[in-house]
């Protein structure tokens, strides 16, 4: 799947969407993948990188691949998303040739 990665790098432009209730049921959209699970971290891949949630008792509640669907209940402490590395190589590269 990496192979079809939009080379913008920008998971704003990707299709998904991350939906907590109460930091104890969240609702992944967009999730065409899950790489890791573990009761305090939940690694997933969207179309433009990964989503970390973590958290305590975590556990997927629902997979529904048909519609890039994960439900998750436990509590959500935070949510990360990582930044490709061609992006964050552009903006290293960008910020040492000011000035």
């Amino acid at each position: 799947m990496a192979g079809n990665m939009p080379e913008t790098g920008n998971i704003a432009k990707a299709p998904h969407s991350i939906h907590t209730d109460r930091r104890n049921k969240t609702v992944v959209t967009g999730v065409t993948d899950v790489c890791s699970f573990h009761d305090t971290e939940i690694v997933l891949r969207l179309e433009n990188g990964h989503v970390f949630l973590t958290g305590q008792g975590l556990h997927i509640g629902k997979l529904l691949p048909d519609e890039n669907r994960l439900d998750v209940d436990g509590q959500i402490d935070s949510i990360v998303y990582e930044t490709p590395k061609k992006t964050a190589g552009r903006l290293f590269s960008w910020l040492g040739n000011r000035g």
